[in-house]
């Protein structure tokens, strides 16, 4: 039947004429991708205001041995990614600790870009079997896009970590460590650590990475986390506890007029400590599930990318 209809002349012409509207379509698509603006430009020009007025707020100070602000970091795939997620941690950082305050306001603009090439390498998988942090946002990767069969999320045969390592956004719930952590040891005085630590407060917003990127999801793995990071006084949100009850509890808020979904959990630390990671992986899968974040969940892994759907 179909080639009798396809020898017929106007059907060959009808056919031809879908396939340049196909091409359109698809080359159309490949120049909006080149032509318009990056998720990673936006979130630059949304903290480009911040970074200088921390810069301005701290010109003076003696802030040698303040590690600089952390700013959210957008993967290179992540626009090309059908399943827009967020990992917010709490004081975890690159390998490279030698970044310091210092550097970080004598050139603000270079500072959103520093660490870019840091997280396109994937430098933080190539140490993550050291890393609890970063095995448990992995293996969860791992689950999401091949329920069934969990892949290891390796490297390619060319050498390259899997698009998927690529495909999130990474930041701090707290742009500035604890005085503790590394300013203290550095001998930095603790009031001069307080000025700074109060520059630094606009950066600790979710807000700045919602307006710039749109995820569906945002994971904030830190449960003592103050509420103010996500909510904000007019924000209109529904607020359920996910679990068992009992190993696993965590929350979930739906901010509805963002249409984001926040995930609050325990640090992975205390997870796997408790021997827990499995089952949190385990229950996050399923409220996803439940509370229809996407229409449709990876069946494959080849589906993280939106084109493949």
């Amino acid at each position: 039947m179909l080639k009798r209809v396809f020898n017929n002349r106007k059907n060959q012409i009808f056919l031809h004429n879908c396939l340049q509207i196909s091409d359109f379509f698809r080359n159309f698509a490949v120049y909006l991708r080149q032509n318009m603006e990056t998720t990673r430009q936006r979130l630059y020009k949304e903290y480009a205001g911040l970074v200088k007025s921390f810069a301005d707020a701290v010109a003076g100070l003696p802030i040698n041995g303040i590690p600089a602000p952390s700013i959210p970091i957008v993967g290179k795939n992540y626009d090309a990614c059908a399943y827009k997620m967020a990992f917010i941690g709490m004081e975890t950082k690159e390998t490279n600790t030698s970044r310091n305050c210092r550097t970080f306001i004598e050139d603000p603009q270079k500072a959103l870009r520093k660490y870019e090439n840091w997280f396109d390498k994937n430098t933080m998988f190539l140490h993550g079997e050291k890393s609890v942090y970063w095995r448990f946002i992995k293996h969860f990767l791992e689950h999401f896009y091949s329920p069934q069969t969990p892949k290891r999320l390796k490297k390619n045969a060319d050498g390259r970590y899997h698009e998927i390592l690529s495909s999130f956004i990474w930041g701090n719930a707290n742009a500035i460590e604890r005085y503790e952590v590394t300013a203290k040891a550095n001998g930095v005085d603790r009031d001069v650590w307080k000025k700074v630590k109060k520059a630094s407060k606009p950066f600790d917003d979710i807000r700045h990475i919602i307006e710039a990127a749109h995820p569906s999801v945002v994971f904030i793995t830190y449960k003592h986390v103050k509420e103010k990071y996500f909510l904000h006084d007019e924000d209109i949100y529904t607020y359920n506890q996910c679990g068992d009850g009992a190993d696993v509890v965590f929350g979930h808020y739906y901010l509805h007029n963002q249409d984001t979904h926040v995930f609050v959990t325990p640090h992975p630390n205390w997870i796997a400590r408790r021997g827990l990671s499995e089952k949190y992986i385990s229950a996050l899968l399923s409220a996803i599930q439940d509370y229809e974040i996407w229409p449709n969940l990876p069946e494959r892994i080849d589906d993280w990318n939106q084109e493949n759907g």
